[in-house]
């Protein structure tokens, strides 16, 4: 099920402000980046891969058959140049599942790449996912 669009927002309104102040990612200080944007196709692949994700007993970024995130990204049709996932299970909140992810370095990063520029988030009972993506150029 989508998220509303007020969740969207927070979502996008959320990841942004702390993508347009800047943060410290570990030890490595993050200068402020470019705003996302929401992605029904990176959705798609969120909630699919949160999905299965809640029927298994711990967390992957690989499918039942070996996919990865680009692969789940290209089957929904997004023409990616770059893609990138954060995995969270267990935070019953967005503001839970955000602080542990800027608490954890490669997710933190992930959240301050300059490269990306869409995302979207899915939640399938205690377990999120956020996909990123940036579109090839034509």
């Amino acid at each position: 099920m989508e998220p509303s669009l007020e969740n969207k927002e927070y979502f996008i309104s959320s990841v942004n402000t702390l993508r347009a102040k800047g943060c410290k990612c570990g030890r490595k200080k993050m200068p402020p980046v470019g705003p996302l944007k929401w992605d029904n196709d990176l959705y798609i692949s969120a909630e699919s891969h949160a999905r299965y994700l809640n029927r298994r007993s711990d967390l992957s970024h690989y499918g039942r058959q070996g996919e990865d995130i680009a692969d789940r990204i290209e089957d929904t049709g997004y023409p990616w140049a770059v893609v990138g996932e954060n995995l969270g299970r267990g935070q019953k909140t967005f503001p839970e599942v955000m602080k542990d992810w800027i608490k954890s370095t490669p997710h933190c990063k992930m959240l301050m790449n300059p490269k990306v520029e869409d995302m979207a988030i899915a939640k399938i009972n205690k377990v999120w996912v956020q996909h990123f993506g940036k579109k090839k150029e034509n």
